[in-house]
């Protein structure tokens, strides 16, 4: 998953659950290798910094449209509030 801004919109990317985190809304941060990682939640900032290196690694292409997927679904269903990180 990438952290980095796609798009004028700022945007990112949760790299634990995959939720999308406004970057004016966001107050749940971390710095790993001098880069910026925004999170949803506390639960999700504190599972990177047990394993930041986990979340580098790059997934089968197969499961990324799989997860991609299933998030968009996700966040229809509940308008983008997350249900398990709060």
């Amino acid at each position: 998953m990438t952290h980095l801004n796609t798009n004028n919109k700022k945007t990112y990317k949760d790299p634990v659950c995959g939720m999308d985190v406004f970057s004016e809304k966001a107050s749940i941060t971390t710095t790993w290798k001098n880069q910026t990682f925004y999170f949803c939640a506390q639960h999700c900032r504190e599972e990177f910094e047990k394993s930041p290196e986990s979340y580098q690694k790059e997934h089968s292409f197969f499961l990324k449209k799989w997860w991609n997927n299933y998030l968009i679904r996700l966040n229809k269903v509940t308008n983008g509030k997350p249900q398990c990180c709060d």
